[in-house]
C-alpha cells in the first residue's frame, strides 16, 4: 500500500456519533479503537460494532485501521473481528517481543484465510510503550513483513519510566525510533512531546514542526481539530517544493556528479532528498484526489 499517514485520528469503535461524523473525513487515516478508549464492559460491543464502523469511515476514502488490545484473551478476539475487507492495518499496542509479533502475524494470517482475504494484505502499525519495547525495537521491526509503521506511545512510555512525557524525556527515544524505522524501511510516526491538549493549536503546530524535523512523517491525534494541523505540517511546503524542483531541474541540466546551485554545492544525497520530497508531494496529491472521488 502507498503509505501517506500525515494524520491518524483515533475514534472509539463503539461510539457511533464519532464514527459517523463528517469531521473524520479529512484525516489520512482513522484508527477505530478497541483499546484505551473503550471501557472493559464495552469491549464486546465495540468489537461487534466494527462492521458498521469500518463501512462508515471507509466511505470517505481514508485508510481504516483498528487498534486491538494487547492482552491474551482479548487480542485473539479482536484480530478475528478486525481482519476484514476495508481494514488496511491493525495497531498493535505494548509491543515488547519479536516472538509475540510472529504469533500475532500467524493469528492475522489465520483470520485472513477465514475471511477469504489475500494473505499479507493486513498490515501492522506497532506501538512502543515501554522501555523494554524500545530496547528490542530493531528485532521487533524485523519480526514481520506486515509492519509498515511504528510509533512511540508517549504517555505510556513516560509512565513506564516514572516521569512526565516532556520533550526533553522523549527526544532521545524518539530519535532512536526514527533511526530504527529507517533501518527497517518502515514509517516513523508521532510527536516529540505531550500532545493530549487540543485547545492550543498553535502550540500543537510548533510541536508537530519539531517532530517533522526529527524525521517523523505523520502523527496520531485524538481530536478532529488537530487533523488539519498535522496534514499541513507533514506535507512539503510550497517553498520546499520550489527548492526541490530547482535542484532536480539543475541536476538534469548538469548531468552526473556534483554541481553548484545558488551558492550551494549539490551532490547525490541532496538530490535524492529533493526527489523523495517531490514523490511524497505526488503521493499526498493522489491521496487527496482519491478521497475526493468518494
Amino acid at each position: 500500500m502507498t503509505l501517506v499517514w500525515r494524520s491518524l485520528l483515533y475514534v472509539p469503535a463503539h461510539q457511533q456519533k464519532h464514527v459517523g461524523s463528517a469531521r473524520v473525513r479529512e484525516a489520512d487515516a482513522v484508527i477505530l479503537d478497541l483499546e484505551d478508549a473503550v471501557p472493559p464492559e464495552s469491549k464486546a460491543t465495540a468489537r461487534a460494532a466494527l462492521d458498521a464502523a469500518v463501512k462508515a469511515v471507509g466511505r470517505w476514502g481514508g485508510d481504516v485501521l483498528v487498534r486491538v488490545n494487547a492482552e491474551t484473551g482479548l487480542i485473539e478476539e479482536d484480530i478475528r473481528a478486525a481482519v476484514r475487507p476495508g481494514v488496511c492495518a491493525l495497531v498493535l499496542p505494548k509491543a515488547e517481543s519479536a516472538d509475540e509479533i510472529r504469533r500475532i502475524d500467524d493469528l492475522i494470517q489465520a483470520a485472513e484465510s477465514q475471511a477469504g482475504m489475500p494473505e499479507g494484505g493486513t498490515r501492522l502499525l506497532v506501538l512502543i510503550e515501554t522501555a523494554k519495547g524500545l530496547m528490542v525495537l530493531p528485532s521487533l521491526l524485523e519480526a514481520s513483513a506486515r509492519i509498515i509503521a511504528v510509533n512511540l506511545g508517549n504517555e505510556d512510555f513516560a509512565r513506564d519510566l516514572g516521569v512526565e512525557p516532556s520533550e526533553d524525556v522523549l527526544r532521545l527515544p524518539r530519535q532512536q525510533m526514527v533511526i530504527a524505522a529507517a533501518a527497517s524501511g518502515v514509517a516513523p510516526l508521532g510527536l516529540v512531546g505531550q500532545a493530549t491538549r487540543f485547545d492550543d493549536l498553535d502550540g500543537y503546530r510548533e510541536l508537530a514542526i519539531r517532530s517533522r524535523r526529527l524525521g517523523h512523517v505523520g502523527a496520531a491525534c485524538i481530536h478532529p481539530s488537530q487533523v488539519a494541523v498535522l496534514n499541513a505540517v507533514f506535507a512539503p511546503s510550497e517553498t520546499e517544493v520550489g527548492e526541490a524542483l530547482a535542484i532536480v531541474d539543475a541536476a538534469r541540466m548538469a548531468g552526473a556528479g556534483a554541481f553548484a546551485l545558488n551558492g550551494r554545492m549539490i551532490d547525490k544525497p541532496i538530490l535524492s532528498r529533493a526527489q523523495a520530497l517531490l514523490e511524497r508531494r505526488r503521493m499526498i496529491e493522489r491521496k487527496i484526489e482519491n478521497r475526493g472521488n468518494n
